[in-house]
């Protein structure tokens, strides 16, 4: 964009719309993450995770495309014809809505995996005292075995 003054409304809109698109393709997957977790299915959050991260690389190289807009954005705005305008502020409402469901979905889910990752933990220190306890009352039972005295 060399001028301010004169934005090119039909592009900023379209890389608006692209980035509203990635969006609302993140949060299906967090929603898809969501499901996974809670139902005991993380080994596929592997793949989930691979997908969001491509999601998230391509809203980067979005974000630099866009980077000459918002430097500027009061300006760039109130430049643009009021279709693109009202279109400009739709999609600006809706992308950061979306980044707000997104990011409170994904603290959600750190939370959930927290307290799955402890009770996990626990499991294996109970798992683990219980073979503790077994091997001190098999040394137990094998010192307070009776001896065979045989006395003739």
């Amino acid at each position: 964009m060399s001028q301010v003054a004169r934005p090119d409304s039909t592009k900023l809109v379209e890389l608006l719309t692209r980035q509203r698109d990635l969006y609302r393709s993140l949060r299906e997957l967090s929603e898809k993450q969501r499901a996974l977790i809670a139902g005991d299915r993380p080994e596929m959050l592997l793949s989930i995770l691979r997908e969001r991260q491509d999601l998230v690389t391509a809203l980067a190289r979005l974000n630099e495309e866009l980077g000459p807009y918002r430097q500027k954005w009061d300006t760039v705005h109130a430049a643009l014809p009021e279709a693109q305008r009202n279109a400009a502020s739709a999609l600006v409402h809706e992308i950061n809505a979306l980044l707000r469901v997104i990011l409170r979905t994904d603290q959600e889910d750190g939370a959930l995996l927290s307290a799955r990752k402890q009770a996990v933990g626990e499991q294996i220190a109970d798992v683990n005292g219980g073979r503790t306890a077994n091997a001190a009352y098999a040394r137990q039972a094998g010192s307070a075995a009776p001896s065979a005295n045989v006395t003739g």
